[in-house]
């Protein structure tokens, strides 16, 4: 009779955790964001801890990682927005820039005069193509901010309960093996700090490295576009070409060899460089996770689970990496 009623609560238990799972996906998202947040923002927390007590220390240190990312990705996107409303409510300006920057690039004027023809029809088909994803977009971006405030709310519980939350776990197993599992889980968290505390320093460097590259080329507000190289070097959702590409069109306007010349060094030395080699590298070599197994779990997480996806298939390497480092020492 006990070994049916075990069976039945294990069963239970399993049923209960797969409908929180299936209630809680939608917001996946924005608990793996304040996760990751909350390793980042822990060296903060345990700083001030002692003279700021610990639910101060969580809240503050909080706020300390993720107001700058919710200004920068705001004020991104919402001078995104008005530099597309400029573009459809000035295509006569825009078609003329363009054609004369064919001609300042040395382009034949047969294939100017040709090009007068389609850029007219390519502008109406981008207008047609943001008009008909506008909801869609809305929605996505709604559902974005939203997982993003989740994300700060379970940041501030995760430093605040998760040493607790660990302890009062590891009670549940028996006696005779709580210091080994303890043991383990201290070498899976360094493990995960180190990761994460390293991708934010990345991409801090990264948003540092592209101040002087938008100065050279004369970019106006270099610093609104630092901060949106570090968000890209951070957040999955967007990437650095999302910075880049419209830059890169905004020089084209005014001379087209230029923007040329923006676009490859900056694919070099802001997106391929740093993505393909440098972070795989500087945090793997700070998390001890071999460079190709990182290089791999981001593109593939990435790829598979979008921003969850990014955030996940580095974690779970990180295990399997704290699980060889713990029994090989």
């Amino acid at each position: 009779m006990r070994d049916r009623w075990a069976t039945a609560l294990i069963i239970s238990v399993v049923i209960l955790f797969i409908l929180v799972a299936f209630f809680f996906s939608p917001l996946l998202d924005g608990i793996v964001m304040g996760i990751v947040f909350a390793y980042v923002a822990k060296p903060i927390k345990k700083r001030i801890e002692n003279r700021a007590g610990r639910f101060a220390s969580s809240l503050i240190a909080t706020l300390i990682i993720t107001v700058p990312i919710f200004i920068l990705m705001f004020y991104g996107v919402f001078q995104g927005v008005n530099q597309v409303i400029y573009l459809f409510s000035h295509q006569h300006e825009v078609e003329g820039a363009l054609v004369n920057a064919l001609r300042n690039a040395g382009v034949e004027e047969k294939y100017v005069e040709g090009a007068k023809t389609w850029i007219p029809s390519l502008i109406s088909i981008v207008q047609s193509r943001v008009k008909l994803s506008a909801i869609d977009v809305t929605i996505r971006a709604v559902m974005f901010f939203m997982n993003f405030i989740i994300s700060a709310i379970v940041c501030v519980y995760v430093l605040l309960d998760g040493d607790t939350f660990v302890e009062k776990t590891i009670r549940v197993i028996p006696e005779d093996r709580r210091g080994e599992v303890a043991r383990f889980i201290a070498e899976v968290d360094e493990t995960l700090l180190a990761l994460w505390f390293g991708n934010f320093a990345f991409a801090v460097i990264i948003g540092i490295a592209s101040i002087p590259f938008f100065i050279a080329f004369r970019i106006p507000y270099a610093p609104l576009l630092s901060g949106l190289m570090f968000l890209a070097a951070l957040i999955p959702v967007f990437a650095e070409w999302m910075v880049l590409a419209p830059v890169a069109f905004f020089l084209a306007l005014n001379n087209l060899n230029t923007a040329i010349w923006f676009s490859v060094i900056g694919f070099v030395f802001l997106y391929f460089v740093p993505e393909v080699i440098l972070r795989p590298h500087f945090v793997g070599y700070a998390s001890k996770i071999h460079p190709l197994a990182l290089l791999l779990a981001f593109v593939g997480g990435a790829i598979v689970g979008g921003v969850a996806g990014f955030f996940i298939a580095p974690m779970l390497v990180a295990i399997i990496t704290a699980v060889y480092s713990y029994y090989t020492h």
